[in-house]
């Protein structure tokens, strides 16, 4: 069934919100079964949890698990995934207003994504990889590369799903959904953009290195085109693998490479679109 033109009449954010604090309870039996429902339904892979399966109070808590010591191994190459997911699309770039492909027949521009002319300028001549996390996926965002961050960039937006299906159908469906950039500069030089979107239930997108940007909450506005920027007091140095933040159900990280980047790592997402990826796992 295509819900996408249900969805277009409802407040998509209220009701993820609505979904979230159902996600979040701590009823007894009912918090339990419902998290029992949700591994099945989505045929959730339990192994690697930290915790196991009845220690998770609530669908949240295990959508957000963390993985136990060891589960993945960091590669050598210089720029790594910074979740587990499916990479849906890669490419350059090379045109002058930094088109990228959202599906056969649907582009966007890097501009847009942003909302900042000045910033996506610094990436012409770069490449990108769209990962897209499903349900089952481990929710963790970690930094694809050793260096600092910079800044975070907020976006607000509606939250359509961003299932394959969505992505076919709806027009820069990125560029209208929330979403919250970190800004990370390499050790070795150059710049990565890590763009986490939001989508449908829930919604929220946490930070690890700050408390003061929480997406799809009370905290911040969700009805205003406007974006904020977030800046630390003093870089905050990275490793690949260091935590960014935590996808509250959703969604899809958009990984942008400066030029500088793309010229170190010639190979870098080739061969890649439409394979499976792990946290850790080379790019390059």
């Amino acid at each position: 069934m295509n819900w996408i033109p249900l969805l277009s009449l409802l407040p998509r954010n209220a009701i993820s919100q609505a979904f979230g604090a159902i996600a979040r309870l701590r009823l007894p039996i009912f918090s339990a079964a419902f998290r029992d429902w949700f591994v099945r339904q989505f045929n959730i892979d339990m192994s690697d949890s930290a915790r196991p399966q009845q220690e998770y109070a609530n669908v949240h808590e295990l959508f957000i698990r963390e993985l136990k010591a060891g589960a993945r191994e960091i590669a050598s190459s210089e720029v790594v995934s910074p979740v587990d997911g499916k990479l849906s699309q890669e490419g350059y770039l090379d045109s002058a207003d930094l088109q990228m492909i959202q599906a056969k027949g649907r582009t966007y521009s890097l501009t847009s994504l942003l909302r900042d002319p000045d910033l996506a300028a610094r990436f012409q001549g770069g490449s990108y990889a769209v990962i897209y996390l499903a349900p089952f996926n481990y929710h963790r965002i970690h930094s694809p590369a050793d260096g600092s961050l910079i800044s975070a960039l907020y976006c607000p937006g509606t939250l359509w799903p961003v299932n394959s299906s969505s992505v076919q159908q709806i027009d820069e469906l990125f560029c209208v959904n929330e979403r919250l950039t970190s800004r990370i500069k390499l050790k070795a030089g150059g710049e990565i953009l890590v763009v986490k979107v939001g989508a449908t239930n829930v919604g929220r997108i946490s930070l690890a290195y700050t408390p003061d940007i929480v997406t799809n909450s009370a905290r911040v506005p969700s009805k205003t085109h406007a974006c904020s920027v977030w800046n630390p007091l003093a870089p905050i140095l990275l490793s690949k693998g260091s935590p960014l933040g935590v996808f509250e159900l959703g969604s899809t990280v958009v990984l942008v490479c400066s030029r500088e980047v793309r010229e170190r790592n010639p190979q870098l997402f080739q061969g890649k679109c439409g394979s499976d990826v792990r946290m850790g796992q080379s790019l390059g």
